[in-house]
């Protein structure tokens, strides 16, 4: 599911990169190269930062935060 997100977004990149060339009227080989940068940007960045968003989730199940009570229950009533 992240994988695919992660490629759409690139490939909203590239596409942005393509209308960018286009409407600047560069060159083919120049498009060609910024859409392939704007790709692997994009897919790397958001790679890494689903890694580190499942890292901090790894982390935050192995430590519970400070919201522990020591098993006594809340006295507030509902």
């Amino acid at each position: 599911m992240t994988a695919k997100i992660i490629h759409n977004l690139a490939l909203g990149a590239v596409l942005v990169a393509l209308v960018a060339s286009l409407w600047q009227d560069w060159g083919t080989l120049t498009t060609i190269k910024r859409m392939f940068i704007s790709y692997l940007s994009f897919f790397f960045l958001g790679a890494v930062m689903v890694l580190a968003v499942k890292l901090v989730g790894a982390l935050e199940k192995d430590h519970p935060g400070g919201t522990d009570t020591g098993g006594e229950k809340s006295s507030r009533v509902r």
